[in-house]
């Protein structure tokens, strides 16, 4: 593929890009890092979660400096973490210990710890607020009792019950010392499951839902019920550099979601297919298409797209998509030419055959391409 240069391209590119940072200050007051941390975290945590770099402010400032494009930011996030320095890694935490701010079982109505609905607009009607236009209105949370009550209570995964019955199938797994670690070794097929969730994890938000979607309108043998979905806070421990001691540094926020599958074909034992998904930040829509495409996946079927990990794996990533999609909008000067050429090549072979002026036998298989320049 060849690209040619423009004419004074390099001014008119910088130009382009201060275009690009006007429209993107516009006329109003430039909205600070702090507010989009704040107020968008569902963006900034879609920006975090394929970026695959759990940095709230630094996934703000990406998300204000890409106006909103969460691929872009993402893209940022991706090469910023690309020259960070690996200190460590953190030890491997159950997910039991998150502290949880929302926990909704579809599949039970009675679970240990209770349902507990948190921040959601999942049960109102989605319409238009226009006193928003003027202003942020009062706090309706202000009123509350919000005492402390002491620390939460640790919830039981469903899939634990289900498990303790024995209702769970467990997936034939080769066992690892250490799960490969996709950012820096790429994934090679047949790809191990926890290559699969890693994958899934920085996927596109879109393309994993979608993917997910279609396995449910019935390109895929999977239709989960829910075991349970979760956003909350979970501890990031190391060990200590000089004693050893596990420590927690810190905690990250992730949503998290279970799902289980029929399994009928085990007549003599009838048990539950496993599907799950975890992101960084809120974002449930993901998590939930991840479970599906999880469970998909372990199906290992080529028949439909979303059991096909080789065709999800090298769909979802954001990265990939967007670019082989945005690279179309660069020069293709040379390569239009020849195809062009070559289009009027056979058109013009075919009138002369037509006029009787060139025997159709004698005409080679592959018409002529005039040579093109560099310069189109």
């Amino acid at each position: 593929m060849g690209y040619v240069a423009v004419t004074a391209g390099e001014e008119l590119i910088e130009r382009a890009e201060e275009l690009f940072e006007s429209q993107r200050i516009g006329d109003t007051e430039d909205v600070n890092v702090d507010q989009i941390d704040e107020q968008l975290s569902r963006l900034t945590a879609q920006a975090m979660s394929e970026g695959g770099l759990y940095a709230p402010r630094l996934a703000a400032l990406a998300v204000k400096q890409a106006q909103g494009d969460t691929v872009e930011a993402a893209f940022l996030l991706r090469a910023y973490r690309s020259t960070l320095e690996r200190f460590d890694e953190s030890v491997a935490v159950e997910p039991s210990e998150m502290i949880a701010s929302r926990r909704v079982s579809p599949a039970f109505k009675d679970v240990p710890g209770g349902q507990l609905l948190g921040a959601t607009k999942d049960y109102t009607q989605r319409l238009l607020d226009f006193d928003l236009v003027d202003g942020t209105p009062e706090d309706p949370t202000e009123e509350w009792d919000v005492s402390d009550e002491g620390d939460p209570d640790r919830l039981t995964n469903v899939t634990e019950l289900l498990r303790d019955e024995g209702l769970l199938h467990e997936p034939d797994e080769p066992d690892v010392d250490e799960p490969n670690d996709t950012t820096r070794e790429s994934v090679t097929h047949p790809a191990r499951r926890d290559e699969v969730l890693q994958e899934l994890a920085r996927g596109e938000t879109g393309a994993v839902t979608a993917l997910g979607y279609s396995a449910l309108r019935g390109y895929g043998q999977v239709h989960p019920t829910l075991a349970e979905v979760r956003v909350g806070d979970l501890p990031v421990r190391i060990e200590h550099p000089y004693t050893g001691d596990t420590v927690t540094v810190t905690h990250t926020k992730v949503t998290e979601s279970e799902a289980v599958v029929p399994i009928y074909e085990k007549r003599e034992d009838p048990q539950f297919a496993f599907g799950y998904g975890l992101t960084f930040g809120r974002n449930e829509r993901k998590a939930i298409g991840m479970t599906i495409l999880d469970a998909s996946i372990q199906l290992d079927s080529e028949d439909e797209p979303a059991e096909s990990a080789e065709f999800v794996l090298d769909t979802v990533d954001g990265m990939d998509s967007f670019g082989f999609i945005e690279h179309l909008k660069l020069p293709h000067y040379v390569t239009f030419q020849s195809i062009l050429d070559r289009i009027r090549a056979i058109r013009k072979r075919q009138e002369l055959s037509e006029d009787g002026r060139i025997n159709p036998d004698e005409q080679s298989a592959e018409p002529a391409v005039t040579e093109v320049s560099d310069d189109g």
